[in-house]
């Protein structure tokens, strides 16, 4: 890190780190930094055999893991944040199910009751919810429009509380109104409840890069065009790299001067003609699909300057991760 005078930190080195949903792609990648800088980390995982291969990826004394089988429960974190330092919740529903009932209910139940066990937990100094840049947008190829701390994505809620039948042509207006409504719950627990600890939210696009555990959606997708797949039904949009996107979470709960942010994880916005020509500069002799006619750009302008400010302040990096070299990294490991 490049910053570790003790009057910047909210937390000392060796305090201890919650991070749900420890076995998911962003997750996974926050737990690896966070240990790689001196914090101890407790994971959440939904079955003990999921812990064991974490214990396996991670392999450190500074790793624990707690079993939250059902985050939407009473008191499912209540064990779980007993004198933890900070938390960064990740953990969300991911099924795409088209069934709002579903994904967006639990998902709000998840991120209103680990507030609620942290807020009974004194020890608990930093709350770090992830969020989505579908809590703000969709994307919109070709529309030129601005991306603030005041942006909201409605339209989702919309399309998501529509009356029955659930379509499949749903899922992602589901997915969206689930991280929309989840931060909206956060923000009015802070408003309303006035907790003892200091929150912020991250709000990522499409994570690409490194993969440790599970690449979840959006970092299967650079492995899928290397494989001779585009994802052609995903529009062009924003990505940021995997690390990148953990240092940014992990600044949110150590970072003192950090509070009440909503912080937008947006690096370089992308098409697939893009990711052709990153996957072909990192592998030249791979035979790849050619590109794409009529590739449509994502011309939104996201207030992302905080997040590169945080990774040159932590860990004195430029900025942003180039899109080449998360695309090269996110092939580690494939012949």
């Amino acid at each position: 890190m490049a910053t570790t005078n003790g009057q910047h930190l909210a937390l000392p080195k060796n305090s201890l780190i919650l991070v749900t949903g420890a076995t998911g792609y962003i997750a996974s990648n926050i737990i690896a930094e966070a240990l790689s800088i001196g914090y101890r980390v407790r994971g959440t995982i939904r079955s003990q055999s999921k812990a064991n291969e974490t214990a396996k990826v991670f392999s450190s004394p500074r790793y624990e893991t707690a079993i939250v089988s059902d985050m939407a429960s009473p008191g499912a974190f209540d064990e779980a944040v007993k004198g933890v330092d900070a938390i960064i919740h990740t953990a969300s529903v991911m099924s795409f199910s088209p069934n709002p009932h579903d994904v967006v209910l639990a998902t709000v139940a998840g991120a209103a009751g680990i507030l609620a066990s942290a807020a009974k937990e004194k020890s608990v100094k930093r709350f770090v919810y992830t969020s989505s840049s579908t809590a703000a947008t969709i994307p919109k190829p070709n529309q030129r429009f601005k991306i603030t701390k005041d942006t909201w994505n409605d339209e989702a809620l919309v399309e998501a509380w529509k009356p029955p039948p659930y379509g499949d042509d749903r899922a992602f207006a589901v997915y969206a109104a689930s991280k929309t409504e989840a931060e909206r719950a956060v923000w009015k627990f802070v408003e309303e409840e006035k907790p003892s600890f200091t929150v912020n939210c991250v709000l990522p696009n499409a994570n690409m890069g490194r993969v440790l555990a599970s690449p979840g959606a959006t970092g299967d997708w650079v492995r899928s065009v290397f494989l001779g797949n585009v994802p052609v039904d995903s529009p062009p949009q924003w990505m940021i790299d995997v690390i990148d996107d953990a240092r940014i979470h992990i600044a949110a709960a150590i970072d003192v001067s950090l509070a009440n942010e909503r912080i937008f994880a947006f690096a370089h916005p992308y098409n697939w003609n893009d990711i052709i020509d990153a996957v072909q500069k990192a592998r030249p002799d791979k035979e790849l699909p050619k590109h794409i006619s009529d590739q449509a750009r994502d011309l939104s302008e996201p207030d992302n300057d905080l997040g590169a400010q945080l990774l040159r302040k932590w860990w004195n990096q430029d900025g942003y991760k180039s899109l080449e070299q998360s695309v090269k990294e996110n092939l580690e490991g494939l012949a």
